[in-house]
């Protein structure tokens, strides 16, 4: 049986063996990685913003009634099952897990279908920016699709408002 000594040492000479292989061989390599950084490393990286301008309508707006507007609910499924305005779809929004272009191409087939002018969107919150309404309606403006509007107040506004 190894003593505790005998297996700190076969470690120590293992870790030596191996990075000196490393050291080797990347030393060898034509794409070697540098030793030193030559120059430093951009830690922050701006994103590209994709994301659209919408227009805030009130929860008032006789578009929201008329027939015209291709609805979107943006609350998580469970809140939508407990209420939600007639005709409208559930797209919950997800702050880091953007919607996919599939899922995007859908949601604009299936208003060209409809044949609404416009998309509504509205969420949990006050419907301003950080709101799920607000920020799934620029994602998908951002996406291309045109006229989106966002209801000022969000479902809690609606429901104030009877729109049921």
């Amino acid at each position: 049986m190894k003593t505790f000594i005998q297996i700190i040492k076969e470690a120590v000479i293992a870790c030596f063996l191996f990075t000196v292989i490393a050291f080797t061989v990347n030393a060898i390599r034509s794409d070697g990685l540098p030793l030193i950084a030559d120059k430093p490393y951009d830690i922050f990286v701006p994103c590209p913003e994709t994301l659209g301008t919408v227009e805030m309508i009130a929860p008032t707006d006789p578009r929201l009634t008329d027939g015209t507007a291709f609805i979107v609910d943006a609350r998580e499924e469970s809140d939508f099952n407990t209420w939600h305005l007639k005709d409208a779809i559930c797209i919950t929004f997800d702050y880091l897990d953007p919607i996919s272009s599939e899922e995007i191409k859908n949601i604009a087939q299936n208003i060209v279908s409809s044949g609404k002018a416009i998309l509504i969107v509205y969420g949990d919150g006050d419907g301003e920016m950080g709101s799920t309404g607000y920020e799934l309606g620029r994602e998908l403006a951002g996406s291309g699709i045109q006229h989106v509007y966002v209801v000022k107040g969000g479902a809690d506004a609606l429901k104030g408002g009877s729109h049921e």
